[in-house]
């Protein structure tokens, strides 16, 4: 068994079914507010203010809570606070399932306890991977950098479920955005989107509603993976590793799978979705 969230596994072993998984996510998106949303209602951010603050955190791998110190808009004192509200009222999914009906606190401590074990597996699986394959501190940058931004931009809680050399092509019903990053290294930072993903990426960059495969929705997803390469460049440099990146671009087909040696798959769970983060050499 893969790395998964806790729902996903309580769902495969039969313990409840995808309508209560669906009721317990509800429950979790209605209790569990942001840092800035908090600080709106307690009047601390005017909403142009908290926008402000987002902008940057879209485009940046910096916590919110630094981000918000670092505005200036709000002071350590009101930061705690806020973190003591939003650690009280913070609802798990278990905790979801349980105030819905779905499972009592007695299964839900049960079926944890197992899930962990299950998962402790599955992570030491990929740490192991990690270390066998080429290069691994650039591709674990990568990987890791991509997986946060299409979490942050989607609004979708992520999760690292494999990794593994792989041939390349792109699955049906994807679409693929490129970088390249060239210096002492050549290689290709990749992310293989299905649309419902792309769209909710770019729209979490720009902030409109986007339609799937439109070229402002394309346009929006190369941002991402233009950030996520600037962002790889910028760690990567801390260890002595020069690189650059050149203009991204998208593509339906498999390119740069023959260009390339070789590739290394991570596939991500995105909530109730899965993508690929590739990594070209």
């Amino acid at each position: 068994m893969g790395a998964m969230f806790f729902g996903q596994y309580l769902l495969s072993k039969g313990v409840i079914d995808r309508e209560a998984l669906i009721d317990g996510i509800e429950r979790q998106r209605k209790t569990n507010l942001s840092l800035t949303v908090l600080a709106v209602r307690r009047g601390y951010l005017e909403e142009k203010q908290e926008e402000a603050i987002l902008l940057r955190y879209r485009t940046s791998d910096v916590d919110l809570e630094e981000l918000c110190l670092e505005s200036g808009l709000l002071d350590r004192g009101q930061l705690d606070e806020l973190l003591r509200i939003q650690r009280s009222d913070w609802m798990r999914i278990g905790a979801a399932l349980v105030a819905g009906g779905h499972m009592t606190r007695e299964e839900v401590v049960e079926q944890l306890a197992k899930f962990h074990d299950s998962q402790r597996d599955a992570d030491q699986e990929l740490e192991a991977n990690f270390k066998s394959c080429r290069d691994p501190e650039t591709v674990k940058t990568i990987v890791e950098l991509a997986a946060f931004h299409v979490g942050r931009l989607s609004d979708r809680p992520i999760k690292l479920q494999s990794l593994g050399e792989d041939p390349g092509a792109l699955e049906d019903g994807r679409r693929r955005y490129v970088q390249k990053l060239v210096g002492d290294r050549e290689i290709f930072v990749v992310l293989d989107l299905p649309p419902a993903m792309a769209v909710a990426v770019g729209e979490g960059l720009i902030g409109i509603p986007l339609e799937e495969d439109s070229e402002t929705a394309i346009d929006a997803v190369c941002e991402c993976v233009n950030i996520i390469g600037g962002n790889a460049c910028t760690r990567l440099e801390a260890s002595g590793i020069n690189l650059r990146p050149e203009p991204p671009f998208s593509t339906e087909g498999d390119e740069p799978a023959v260009e390339a040696g070789s590739s290394i798959r991570a596939r991500v769970l995105a909530g109730d979705a899965e993508i690929d983060v590739r990594v070209f050499r």
